[in-house]
């Protein structure tokens, strides 16, 4: 499958390859220091390879930031970790899922897969990660959909993973260290902030207006919350 260059911004650029089946989308970051978004389901990459590689040039990853523990998330990091460097990244509350290979949290089990350990550096609140010529993305902790869920915000885009998707998609909350009003809580906050474009973990990117979308989500919770 082609990848598709969403957003432009500054030196940043944003190509989506969009996932297949389960898997959820991969976004690789062309910055000075290239980041990958998420790794997808399979451990073998071959389906995207192409596409990595051309975008890449012969430069390696800098970054590989996870979103959160699910496989369908988590399962091609070690690969490209492999391929193409990159130091792993996820929010402390979902590391440890990762570090010790947990197959039931991680829905490796529940959905017919596997994972191994990877090493994970951890990240939290706040922390910004740097792109290179000024570039940026910041963390933002948003549980519910898991305990350790994290968006990244940065050029005028949003990485929502699964916490929000377009047209007022939400993550579901009903699977391991998932819960209704942190993910209502965390919609709220992503309510607040100010970005263009959304790339979440499922689904059609959204360039352009993208917080009505997210707003849209805000609604739909608050929807269940109270009909629920």
């Amino acid at each position: 499958m082609k990848y598709i260059l969403y957003s432009i911004s500054g030196a940043m650029k944003v190509h989506a390859i969009e996932g297949r089946g389960f898997s959820g989308n991969i976004f690789l970051i062309d910055a000075k220091k290239p980041c990958l978004v998420d790794s997808g389901w399979e451990p073998d990459i071959s389906f995207c390879a192409e596409q990595v590689k051309e975008i890449l040039r012969g430069r390696r990853l800098e970054r590989i930031v996870l979103t959160h523990r699910h496989i369908d998330h988590v399962g091609g990091a070690m690969s490209f970790y492999g391929e193409y460097g990159g130091e792993i990244f996820a929010h402390a509350d979902d590391a440890e899922s990762l570090t010790s290979g947990d197959q039931e949290s991680t829905g490796a089990t529940l959905f017919g897969g596997r994972i191994g350990p990877m090493p994970v550096t951890k990240l939290r609140e706040g922390d910004s990660i740097d792109l290179g010529e000024g570039d940026s993305l910041k963390v933002i902790h948003t549980p519910g959909h898991t305990v350790g869920s994290m968006c990244l915000i940065g050029g005028g885009s949003l990485f929502s993973g699964d916490t929000v998707f377009a047209d007022g998609g939400v993550g579901r909350w009903d699977l391991e260290t998932g819960n209704y009003d942190q993910l209502l809580a965390s919609v709220e906050k992503l309510s607040g902030l100010e970005f263009e474009d959304l790339h979440p973990g499922h689904g059609p990117s959204v360039k352009g207006n993208a917080g009505a979308h997210v707003g849209l989500s805000l609604k739909h919770l608050r929807l269940i919350g109270r009909y629920g």
